[in-house]
């Protein structure tokens, strides 16, 4: 019996993610799928006659890998139009992207180009794609100054690492008369991977969509940025935004997630005690009408950064909802202690 063409489409994109991920193994993914070896078996050759995969014999093992494509260019940033950039360079070169990841990856593109083009300083842009049929991925260079200097020179920060913080909540720009703040947030949430490497530091948002500072060597100079995106991603950047909005009837930006382990980079226990901290953690809270505080990594807060955080705040903010997620026993205890206080 014949399989339906959208069940055998589904199976190849199974395939392919499996092999993308070095996780596909044929006698135990016929297995999984209730079919035959010999079935799964005329599944790769047909995959393999369409170049779709590329098979390694080695000895008596055989293994399966995506063939890659790869292309770059450099352009001048004076007086560059990031839509006229995609539909010229990168649009064609990702012709068999979906729609959905195709249609993101857009979106996140031309955010980002745009903010390197406007806010970099900078006089060129290197940008590199690469694709097989597993992930579709883009890196941009440019040679102005980083953007972690530019947002901690912008809001007086002592340190650059703080810049991260501020970009993963979300709502900030150096430029408010021209800009919402809102591209690089939504551009990490649209991808599967997003980073952010400058000023020696690196910004990460991976597949969980929680933002980490990694402790890992970047460029000192100019800001890369590098997005990828799976064939297979099936979360339109519609349904992205409607998550961090209110309700179905406000468009505005009005939702975010903070990930308090920010707060502190290096350690592997973050110290969360001081009331200095708390008000580090809320510079801007107000512009919100829910924050979702991530205390993943957190094991423990101190009385003073609770109470500044769950009272102080939020009393003086009544506006704006606090809702801690993700928290350790010690950590829900002491936020029961300050805010059962009058």
């Amino acid at each position: 019996m014949s399989i339906p063409k959208e069940k055998r489409d589904a199976l190849q994109v199974r395939i392919i993610d499996q092999i993308g991920e070095g996780t596909f193994a044929a006698g135990q993914f016929a297995k999984a799928e209730g079919l035959s070896i010999q079935t799964i078996y005329r599944y790769l050759r047909k995959m393999e006659e369409q170049d779709i995969i590329v098979r390694i014999r080695n000895g008596r093992s055989t293994m399966y890998v995506l063939p890659e494509a790869v292309e770059s260019l450099e352009l001048d940033l004076q007086g560059l139009q990031e839509d006229i950039v995609w539909k010229r360079y990168i649009e064609p070169f990702f012709s068999d992207l979906p729609a959905v990841p195709k249609g993101n990856l857009s979106f996140a593109f031309t955010e980002i180009l745009n903010n390197a083009t406007e806010h970099s300083g900078g006089t060129s842009v290197q940008i590199q794609m690469n694709k097989s049929r597993y992930m579709a991925n883009i890196f941009i260079l440019d040679d102005g100054v980083g953007v972690f200097t530019k947002i901690a020179d912008a809001m007086g920060l002592e340190e650059k690492s703080f810049a991260i913080l501020e970009l993963a909540k979300g709502k900030f720009t150096t430029d408010p008369n021209s800009h919402t703040g809102e591209g690089i947030f939504f551009s990490s949430k649209v991808v599967d991977e997003f980073t952010i490497l400058s000023d020696g530091l690196v910004f990460h948002v991976g597949p969980d969509q929680t933002p980490r500072l990694l402790d890992v060597n970047a460029p000192g100079k100019g800001t890369l940025v590098a997005m990828s995106i799976k064939y297979s991603h099936q979360e339109p950047a519609k349904d992205v935004f409607d998550r961090f909005t209110q309700a179905p009837e406000d468009y505005g930006f009005s939702k975010t997630v903070v990930p308090v382990r920010l707060l502190e980079y290096g350690d592997e226990k973050p110290l969360v005690i001081s009331r200095s901290q708390a008000r580090r953690l809320m510079v801007r809270f107000e512009r919100f009408g829910n924050i979702e505080l991530d205390f993943s990594g957190v094991e423990e807060i101190g009385q003073g950064f609770a109470d500044e955080l769950f009272r102080v705040f939020q009393n003086q903010n009544p506006d704006t909802k606090l809702i801690p997620i993700n928290c350790s026993e010690q950590v829900q205890k002491m936020i029961a202690h300050v805010t059962t206080r009058k």
